[in-house]
Parts: structure tokens; sequence; C-alpha cells
């Protein structure tokens, strides 16, 4: 596939297999979440915490195995300069943090900070912050504007968008797109490689960015593509943007 071919749109693809097809030095930006890895701390669990974790492995299914750190090296190949952001659980920060920094980045650590998170703590915090990694090199451009500079965003949890989408760890839309507004100009391409519910593609659609997604499961890869035409998992169409919604409810 032609690289011109690939743009403005969200594949049905392996992330693993398909950015080998992307040139080198042609991506503005990178913008994913990552498959998270759930460890087991030794705590041990309630009959409660036991049930709730079960379901969200069912929630998780597909998506729970972790990420195969060789397309970091891939991420590192496409972009023209280093400017990243990388959603990872906590048990990946670390292996996440040493790869970009001994290739020379400068990073951030940005925060989603829920103000309703599952009370259920089992002798542990509350699970009331999601990590974002910010990875850049010298010579990436970063916008003016003192609201879009935060390292934390504070919010509750979204579950009206995961119901609307149905995807269990879906991003605020305002956040991606003031991470997008922060670090990219009118017309870049930004890659998600791991698309989910196409968050970062309708994000970078309504700010006159470029985008290429790529979504291995079929059933998340045709909630994106309905969700960049106004059309929820349910089949509900508006006439109104997300953002615009956003903006409406505020």
């Amino acid at each position: 596939m032609k690289f011109e071919e690939m743009i403005n749109k969200i594949h049905l693809d392996d992330c693993y297999e398909m950015i080998k097809e992307i040139p080198d030095n042609s991506i503005d930006c990178v913008y994913i979440d990552i498959p998270y890895l759930f460890v087991n701390n030794g705590y041990q669990s309630s009959p409660l915490s036991q049930r709730i974790k079960k379901l969200r492995q069912v929630d998780l299914v597909g998506i729970t195995e972790g990420i195969d750190y060789s397309i970091y090296s891939e991420i590192l190949r496409v972009m023209k300069k280093i400017n990243c952001f990388i959603w990872c659980s906590k048990n990946q920060i670390l292996d996440t943090l040493n790869f970009f920094v001994k290739n020379g980045c400068m990073f951030e650590i940005l925060t989603w900070n829920k103000t309703n998170p599952t009370p259920t703590t089992n002798n542990v915090f509350l699970p009331d912050i999601e990590y974002c990694l910010y990875f850049k090199e010298k010579g990436v451009k970063l916008n003016d504007g003192y609201d879009l500079k935060s390292k934390w965003f504070i919010s509750q949890i979204n579950k009206s968008d995961k119901d609307k989408y149905n995807h269990p760890t879906i991003k605020p839309l305002e956040l991606v797109k003031r991470h997008l507004l922060h670090t990219t100009q009118e017309n870049d391409i930004i890659l998600d490689c791991f698309c989910g519910s196409g968050t970062t593609c309708v994000a970078a659609k309504e700010l006159n960015r470029r985008f290429i997604g790529i979504e291995i499961n079929e059933k998340y890869h045709k909630i994106a593509c309905d969700r960049l035409n106004g059309i929820d998992a349910n089949g509900q169409m508006s006439i109104f943007t997300d953002f615009e919604k956003l903006e409406s409810e505020e």
C-alpha cells in the first residue's frame, strides 16, 4: 500500500506488521494507548476484588496481553523527530522510560486524575491516576497556550464514553486534543497503532491534523470507523462532534 493511501484511514490490521510499511521519517507525532500488562503484586484478594478483577479481564479480553516492545524501535524509525505520547500501566513505565531515554529523548510524565475511582482498593492506593509518558527531542515545536501545558488533567471516570463507544480504556477526547494542540501543527500526520475506539483519530480530524489508525480487533475497528462518521457503538448518530458536546455541557 502506498503511504498516501494510508492517511486519514483506520486500518484493520496487525500494527506490528503494518508499521513496517510506513516510510522512515514520515510521521509527525505518535499517540498510542498500549495494551496494558496486569501484574500480580502478591496481595491477598478479597472475594469482591476477585470478582471485579474477573469482570475487568472479561471487558479487556484481547487487549490485556501487554505489548511487544519491539514496536518502539519501529516508532522511532517512522517519526521525523521524536514526538510521542504513550499511555501505559504503572508496571510498563520503567521499561518504556528506559527505552526512550537511552535513545536520547527528553520526557514528561503526564497524568489523568480521576475524581471518582473504583472504591475497592484491597490494601493498596486508589486506582485514581492513569499515566501518559511524553517523549520528544530537540527541535520539536511546542505550541504556546497556558491551558495546553498542564501535566495533569482532572475529571470523573468517563463512563458515558465507555458506554457510547463500548471500549474499556477509552481516554477523554478533550485531553487527547489538548495534547495534540500542544505538540502538533495543522496538517501534521499522527499515528495511532493501537487505535481502539478511535479517540486519537477523531481528535486529529477535528483539529485539522491528518492521521493513520491501526486496530487489529474487528469490533473496535468498526466502532472507530463509525465514530469518525458520528455514529456511536449503538448505531446512534449525532449532528454534533464529540468536542462540541463537551463544550456545550461545560
